[in-house]
């Protein structure tokens, strides 16, 4: 089967993290996958698809193919218009809520394409908003990277906590409110350690003692993951969410805001612990909490990796051939 898959830039964020690694396995399973990014777009990810360099996405770029999956909506009406291949609405966001051009990329919805979401939260909010019904495709891990490693707190004998933490406009990503929280937690537990990486450049540095780290591939993401005592997730809505997902496959607890799309795999109180966004107190008391009981910490990190074995990325290229099949 040949799917081509338009995309502005593959850089290091939630969505082009999504796309290569759903071209990567569709690879893995035979199919021919072709990504089409214009000249302008950044290549961060160590995509195995074959990748066309074009001056700009235009109908004319675009070959011939059995699906053409746009993605986000300036790449819908060029692949639309080419007339080279079914034309299926895969939604990683639901764009008019949160950038500028509602009307217009609210219209992408409309061309009378099937339309993918990747979560059932994402559904709800694309059928209230437009009146479509979706497909859900979920995201997923790689085993082969997203696995336990040895925990920085066996060697320093304090408890690390790690932290993605978004650079300026991000403002759902809920720093903020991750900063409070440290600050209030070192008033009563000062003996843990903070561990922050920022994926761009110029990003918030918060005002307490903490350690900056890069991860510049699945590798070195899954260590920081792996190593860490407590992952914390602060953002106040996500399509999906991969961070906690791969932290549980990492074999470390879990702190999350109810963000939406991962209700999808979070269980309150059984694989890891959901706060509702923005609410400081509810996280620092659980931070606290998970970060002085061993046995809960622990229990919680068992189950979040038991868990998520099921969930790779062969299984949602399944659930996407399995749908594409469908139609």
């Amino acid at each position: 089967m040949k799917i081509v898959i338009p995309a502005l830039s593959l850089e290091k964020g939630g969505g082009a993290r999504f796309l290569y690694q759903l071209g990567n396995a569709l690879v893995d399973k035979g199919q021919d996958v072709e990504f089409i990014i214009p000249e302008s777009g950044c290549m961060e990810w160590p995509v195995r698809a074959k990748i066309t360099r074009v001056k700009k996405l235009t109908p004319g770029c675009f070959p011939s193919a059995d699906f053409i999956l746009p993605n986000f909506y300036p790449t819908v009406m060029p692949a639309w218009q080419s007339q080279q291949g079914r034309v299926v609405r895969l939604s990683l966001v639901y764009e008019p809520l949160c950038i500028p051009n509602a009307d217009v990329s609210k219209a992408t919805y409309y061309i009378g394409a099937p339309i993918f979401t990747i979560s059932q939260w994402q559904r709800l909010i694309v059928l209230s908003q437009v009146g479509f019904d979706s497909t859900v495709i979920s995201g997923g891990v790689d085993p082969i990277f997203f696995r336990p490693y040895p925990k920085l707190s066996v060697q320093t004998g304090r408890k690390t906590v790690f932290y993605i933490m978004r650079g300026f406009g991000y403002t759902w990503k809920g720093n903020a409110d991750f900063t409070e929280a440290c600050i209030r937690l070192k008033e009563r537990l000062p003996a843990f350690d903070v561990v922050i990486v920022n994926p761009e450049p110029g990003a918030v540095n918060p005002p307490f003692p903490h350690m900056t780290r890069t991860a510049d591939n699945d590798r070195e993401m899954a260590l920081l993951y792996a190593q860490a005592d407590l992952f914390v997730y602060t953002s106040y809505y996500e399509s999906f969410g991969l961070p906690p997902l791969e932290a549980m496959a990492c074999g470390t607890a879990v702190v999350t805001t109810d963000c939406g799309g991962n209700r999808d795999y979070t269980r309150n109180g059984k694989n890891c612990v959901v706060v509702p966004p923005s609410d400081i107190n509810a996280l620092t008391e659980s931070m606290y909490r998970l970060l002085i009981n061993d046995s809960e910490r622990q229990s919680l990190a068992d189950a979040g990796q038991v868990f998520t074995r099921s969930w790779t990325w062969q299984r949602t290229a399944d659930q996407l051939l399995s749908a594409l099949m469908g139609i």
